[in-house]
């Protein structure tokens, strides 16, 4: 009796707790990088060259961020949409096709696509630079 008590107040005290708790939100997709070179420019002194294969789950997005050199895409499959904070009107960007966003221009890169996107990343910086840096 004094067990079937206390396991009955056990569950009570549980379904309260659940009862105020809130779902936890679904984690929010985000691109997987896979490095595939990363070497010096030719007759660049300080210069480098980052190439980047990138996963994109659908509604994955970089979040808004520049780079400090240019980078050079191509997109090998699905779909993605870059906005430009700058008052560039957004680009989508299909499967076989390319584009470049100069050094330092605010953007954010998301699938628009309902399945996986993949695409090729070249950045040109000055040796020691991070490939990202957020911005506000």
């Amino acid at each position: 009796m004094i067990r079937t008590l206390a396991l009955a107040a056990a569950v009570a005290a549980l379904l309260a707790v659940g009862a105020d708790a809130q779902p936890a939100a679904p984690p929010k997709p985000i691109p997987t990088h896979i490095f595939l070179d990363h070497v010096p420019v030719s007759g660049v002194p300080g210069k480098t060259t980052t190439m980047l294969s990138v996963e994109w789950p659908p509604n994955a997005s970089s979040g808004r961020h520049y780079h400090d050199g240019d980078e050079y895409g191509l997109v090998t499959e699905g779909v993605l949409r870059i906005t430009y904070f700058n008052g560039k009107p957004p680009l989508t960007v299909k499967a076989g096709e390319a584009y470049h966003n100069p050094a330092g221009l605010v953007h954010e890169t998301r699938n628009i696509s309902s399945s996986m996107t993949y695409s090729i990343s070249v950045l040109v910086l000055d040796r020691g630079k991070p490939l990202t840096e957020p911005a506000k």
